[in-house]
């Protein structure tokens, strides 16, 4: 018979090892199996520790349940103003260590610190596969989703570590670390980035085989990022839900978060928000759709040579490109991103083959697509978002510099080395153009010295001003306007010119120009680039850009950025009305979006010109010329006079090859 005080202890022994056993399953894993594990590879080593803290807080707002475990891992930068933030999160002091996170409601648990920056280098693939190893076996669940929080580069990668000399995860590196676990946790439910341009089909074609689902944007991506708080909430209270039920959630909490937002700067950025869901178990049609058009139309250069390059060149300028940024090009380098919806550019493909065969590919690039992309979210200032772009450089030299480093080398590609991808032999082969002597040496586009029906513009005295080009194969036109002083052009921007019949180019000027004013200061605005949008009825409106530079309140130094702009022309007038979307911040790793925010300051940006040609980019140092922010919603485009004294109007076009010629006639102001 066993006595009252050997069962006590009995009791007590079992007890330790209840205690014990629980705080094991803490420390390691919860005992039983969730429904999801979220794990969420959160690099804020960089420009964008700011707003990814803050994505961070909205995790803690919800926390992980018994059936959602949020784990993180977590890098952040060792600089601590400006863009930068030395704020505690979760219970946690700012560190600059990989930390392993569990994210519950209100606080953060601790699971490990992965060391110091240049221990844990989330640049690093060695990095993400032992995240994915450690989450999964330590938090198991019947479906897993992975997100990614950083900058995107669409097919050249994600998660740039400043303090890393900007080393970052390729594509390519993502796909082999979910193929090291997928033995384990088989497929993944659902992968996203919350970052630019990843809604790449050389991305979604790479990570097809380990995840069922995408989620990713076309277009740039406000800093502020996902809906971390209102997602999860959703997810938390159905969590049955599987990876397509997700994505839906995270595209509609998205959309909301700007569109529906009583700031008036969220529900602008809302207006060029783009996020898509795609099913990747449907990319081997669209893959194989891709190697028909490739195939297709690679086969219409070798038989047409320049005369179907040209067709192809112009179905690139018409198709909508997606991280376009104002940062001055190399020489013979493109500065943007260069991937441009695939649907629209099928579609142009079509429209400037004429050909059956041509057609016939095209339809099927765009049923594909189409059938893939299950759900997405386009703004009206993005009305050809379909839902994934594609990488379509425009010459060598472009191609070439987005492969100089080898480990992000667009031909080095698992996509681009693949035995059946047809799409890389078709970009180098429209690359090499122009392939002959002869067409290397043609003489750049004739332009007539312009006529102008006056010397004195005014707003009560226009002057028309015509000029004609000689040449059939301009890409570009444009009108530009410089004012003169001493022996300098400050150019004051340009807008799109449309030749008519013969080449004639046709503007006529008031005196006015584009300015940018918040009610305190009105600034002439450098337009550099004009996007028109939409069809349709939409032919007023214009996407514009604008180059400045930015200081961020208590600091002092000044940032090159692009202010973006939608601008809606008044039907048979000059009047513009144009409301601010964003900010974008060039990066050495692409572009990104900035908040403006009260008491930082702006001023404008020109390009100038000396009396022997040379080119500079020179930003306006007055004072009186610093425009000092308030309220966000005062800060619109409209058209202003210009100051008096002297100017030149005039037109500049560039043909298909990149050649540039100008003219233009001075005109005073009175």
């Amino acid at each position: 018979m066993t006595s009252f005080p050997t069962c006590r202890a009995l009791c007590a022994l079992l007890l330790c090892v209840t205690l014990l056993g629980s705080e094991r399953a803490t420390a390691d894993g919860p005992a039983a199996i969730a429904d999801w594990t979220l794990l969420v590879y959160l690099d804020a080593d960089n420009d964008l520790e700011r707003p990814m803290m803050r994505n961070l807080k909205e995790m803690l707002a919800v926390g992980s349940t018994d059936r959602v475990q949020i784990i993180v891992l977590a890098a952040r930068s060792p600089e601590s103003v400006g863009l930068y933030s030395d704020e505690p999160v979760g219970g946690l002091p700012d560190w600059s260590t990989t930390k392993l996170l569990r994210v519950e409601r209100g606080r953060l648990t601790e699971l490990a610190d992965w060391g110091a920056a240049d221990g844990a280098d989330m640049g690093d693939k060695k990095t993400l596969a032992r995240f994915l190893a450690t989450a999964t076996r330590s938090f198991p669940a019947k479906r897993y989703g992975l997100i990614f929080g950083d900058h995107g580069m669409a097919w050249a990668g994600i998660a740039v570590v400043e303090s890393r000399d900007d080393d970052a995860l390729t594509i390519d590196e993502v796909a082999a670390s979910l193929a090291a676990v997928q033995p384990a946790t088989g497929r993944f439910e659902l992968v996203g980035f919350d970052a630019c341009l990843m809604a790449n089909l050389e991305v979604a074609r790479t990570l097809a085989p380990y995840a069922r689902y995408l989620v990713a944007s076309e277009e740039i991506e406000p800093a502020d990022g996902w809906d971390y708080q209102a997602l999860l909430a959703r997810l938390t209270r159905a969590p049955a839900m599987d990876g397509a039920a997700l994505g839906h959630v995270i595209v509609d909490t998205y959309r909301d978060a700007f569109a529906t937002s009583t700031l008036h700067e969220m529900q602008e950025k809302a207006r060029a928000a783009t996020l898509t869901l795609v099913d990747l178990d449907r990319m081997a049609a669209v893959d194989q759709a891709v190697i028909g058009l490739g195939t297709g139309i690679d086969a219409l250069l070798a038989r047409g040579k320049r005369e179907a390059w040209l067709r192809l060149a112009r179905a690139r300028h018409e198709a909508e490109e997606f991280g376009r940024s104002a940062a001055p090009p190399k020489e013979g380098v493109s500065s943007g991103m260069e991937v441009y919806d695939l649907v629209q550019l099928a579609e142009k493909i079509k429209g400037q083959a004429a050909d059956a065969a041509t057609g016939a590919v095209a339809d099927a690039v765009i049923a594909a697509v189409r059938g893939a992309v299950s759900y997405d979210y386009r703004g009206p200032a993005r009305p050809h978002a379909n839902g994934l772009s594609v990488f379509f450089p425009p010459n060598q030299a472009t191609l070439a510099d987005r492969g100089r480093n080898t480990k992000r080398s667009y031909d080095r590609l698992d996509f681009s080395a693949a035995p059946q991808n047809r799409w890389y032999p078709f970009l180098a082969r429209y690359a090499a153009f122009p392939a002959s002597p002869d067409e290397r040496n043609r003489p750049k586009p004739a332009i007539d010295a312009p006529a102008a029906s006056g010397r004195m513009a005014s707003k009560d005295r226009h002057v028309k001003i015509h000029a004609q080009v000689h040449d059939d194969e301009i890409e570009e036109a444009s009108f530009v306007l410089s004012r003169l002083e001493g022996s300098e052009e400050i150019v004051m921007g340009s807008v799109p010119v449309r030749p008519g019949s013969a080449g004639a180019l046709d503007e006529e000027w008031d005196g006015a120009w584009f300015s940018i004013g918040d009610q305190q200061l009105d600034l002439i605005a450098p337009i550099t680039s004009f996007e028109e949008l939409g069809d349709d009825g939409h032919e007023d409106l214009y996407w514009a850009t604008v180059p400045a530079q930015l200081q961020v309140a208590g600091t002092d130094k000044w940032l090159d950025v692009t202010l973006n702009f939608v601008l809606d022309f008044a039907d048979d007038s000059e009047d513009v009305g144009g409301d601010f979307i964003y900010a974008v911040l060039y990066t050495r790793h692409g572009p990104r979006e900035i908040d403006l925010e009260e008491g930082d300051a702006l001023r404008m940006v020109y390009q100038v010109i000396d009396a022997r040609g040379n080119e500079r980019l020179r930003p306006v140092e007055d004072d009186a010329q610093v425009m000092h922010l308030h309220n966000l919603e005062d800060l619109k485009v409209e058209r202003s006079h210009v100051p008096s004294g002297r100017y030149q109007v005039g037109f500049v076009v560039t043909d298909f090859d990149g050649k540039v010629s100008e003219n233009f006639v001075a005109v005073e102001v009175e």
